[in-house]
């Protein structure tokens, strides 16, 4: 245990890091909702990370990165492939988006997640940079939160000195912050129905996105994508010479131990297997041991994990928060349930997203629904109320309820399965999962113990709900 002195100083630290980049959201909540204008300033926003990056030396510019997008898959595929790598012996570098409870989720190195003093200095001296270019006063052109964050996760990669770098997309891929990297291969998980707003509206012009992180040179691996995604992805990397390989279906998992449970994780794990044949083909020395050993090491919170603790009610946390995420989840429910009472589901979800296609895909999969509503700086979601409203018109058949606070929402879910004598899943949101983990998970441990399970609790998937 850190004594108080050092707590306080990591905390304060952290506070003050995360609070100089919160400030950036300001400038983001407005602006032309046209196709033309959303365009316009993403192109902005991506010049502006690559001077901000010229203007910090293109810190990261001789790392292999690996660069991951995708609708569904893209966070665990990431994190399992960081497992591997490290497993055989690299020093990974690994960005992930969004962080489920604090900022510092965002970067890892090992099983690590970087330190609160390290965090406040690479932010801070990214933004002394990017302040002196874009001053705070200019009211036409300003720095913006993800744009920094891009930036940051290049000048840490390149303090930490590690051998990969692998960068998570926000969302989309094309005109997402984060396509600012050379990647050594890019990877395309899937192809699905989110952000339909800024991406959409249909899977051609979603995949259009996607591709876009594809470069010259590289390699680009796809997973299992419609025919109608996988036409304009194959377009993408003729024009740009890029060797295009296909995940292939599950077929060769045998004996390898997942540290994550799920069919959909099966994909996700068969994913990054393809890329560490890809490594090899490239020179990269990746033993089969470090194969195993790293799937079974993956972990990543809030991907169907259940809580610690003896209570008598599992409460399972899920982040699913798009449709195909929303089917996946709800097709594992049905499977673990066997013979219990389906789960009661707490399900909040952000204003963006389609609430009538994502409460349609859990009412099968669930005796009651509480619903509530995540809060999110900067973001608006869906009022309980209302969601209430669009589960009756979904016909789900089970009670349902309103209750706006997360944690509130969940002590009333566990009442109702107490009654029912089945779990909990809370879901909807990676926004929401991460509140309503706090409960067993204190940010501020998370922060000062660099970990997502702090005080030596594991995470579990497995078992019934």
């Amino acid at each position: 245990m850190s004594p108080p002195e050092d707590r306080g100083k990591q905390l304060d630290a952290y506070h003050r890091a995360n609070a100089s980049l919160l400030a950036l959201i300001r400038g983001e909540r407005f602006g032309s909702r046209s196709g033309s204008g959303r365009r316009r300033r993403a192109q902005a926003k991506l010049e502006r990370v690559r001077t901000l990056l010229r203007l910090l030396g293109n810190p990261g510019r001789h790392i292999p990165i690996i660069h991951v997008t995708g609708t569904s898959g893209k966070g665990s595929t990431s994190a399992a492939i960081a497992a591997v790598l490290t497993a055989a012996g690299f020093r990974v570098g690994l960005r992930t988006s969004p962080y489920l409870q604090v900022a510092t989720e965002k970067l890892q190195m090992g099983p690590s997640l970087i330190d609160a003093v390290s965090f406040e200095q690479v932010a801070r001296h990214v933004l002394a940079e990017g302040h002196r270019r874009w001053p705070a006063s200019n009211r036409e052109e300003h720095l913006g939160y993800a744009e920094v964050w891009s930036a940051i996760a290049m000048q840490w990669f390149a303090d930490r000195k590690v051998d990969f770098g692998i960068v998570e997309v926000g969302a989309g891929g094309r005109f997402d912050t984060t396509n600012v990297v050379d990647p050594l291969v890019s990877i395309i998980t899937s192809v699905g129905f989110d952000h339909i707003a800024s991406l959409g509206p249909t899977l051609a012009d979603i995949a259009w996105h996607k591709a876009g992180i594809i470069k010259r040179g590289s390699v680009a691996v796809v997973g299992n994508v419609p025919s109608e995604a996988m036409s304009v992805i194959e377009a993408e990397s003729n024009v740009v010479g890029a060797r295009l390989v296909r995940v292939p279906a599950i077929t060769n998992l045998t004996g390898l131990s997942l540290g994550m449970d799920g069919a959909f994780q099966q994909t996700n794990a068969m994913t990054a297997v393809c890329i560490v044949e890809v490594l090899r083909d490239l020179g990269y020395a990746i033993p089969e041991a470090a194969v195993q050993a790293g799937l079974a090491a993956t972990r990543l919170p809030g991907r169907l994990e259940r809580m610690p603790g003896r209570d008598s009610i599992e409460v399972s946390i899920d982040g699913a928060h798009n449709p195909d995420k929303i089917a996946a989840l709800a097709s594992e429910v049905v499977r673990r349930s066997g013979a219990r009472p389906l789960p009661v589901v707490v399900l909040g979800i952000l204003g963006t997203k389609d609430a009538f296609k994502i409460a349609k895909g859990l009412a099968n999969a669930a005796s009651a629904i509480v619903a509530t509503r995540p809060t999110v700086f900067g973001k608006r979601s869906h009022d309980p109320s209302d969601l209430a409203a669009v589960l009756l018109k979904t016909g789900f058949s089970g009670s349902i309820h309103a209750v706006s606070e997360p944690a509130s929402a969940v002590l009333h879910a566990e009442s109702l399965a107490a009654t029912l004598g089945s779990g909990v899943l809370v879901t909807g949101s990676m926004y929401l999962a991460g509140q309503a983990r706090r409960r067993w998970f204190p940010d501020e441990e998370i922060v000062l113990q660099r970990t997502s399970w702090p005080s030596g609790e594991q995470p579990s998937s497995s078992g019934a709900l």
